[in-house]
């Protein structure tokens, strides 16, 4: 059995290292997930716009997600 000694400064980068992989994982995995649903036709369920206030840039918020669902209907 091999044992190997690694100093803080090692064991922090090697951390790191494997925190960067593992947000670039879920990334793409996240990626790949909203690519396959487009491609299906399915509007993300997870997307839930919620807007206090009736400002102008509140309603032109809510109209481009308006127009984005019907375009993923749509298309």
């Amino acid at each position: 059995m091999n044992v190997k000694f690694i100093n803080a400064k090692q064991a922090k980068e090697v951390y790191q290292y494997r925190n960067i992989k593992r947000k670039l994982y879920k990334t793409n995995a996240a990626i790949w997930y909203n690519k396959t649903r487009r491609q299906n036709q399915l509007k993300p369920t997870y997307v839930n716009i919620r807007i206090n206030g009736n400002n102008t840039q509140c309603q032109k918020t809510l109209n481009n997600e308006e127009k984005l669902t019907k375009s993923e209907h749509n298309s």
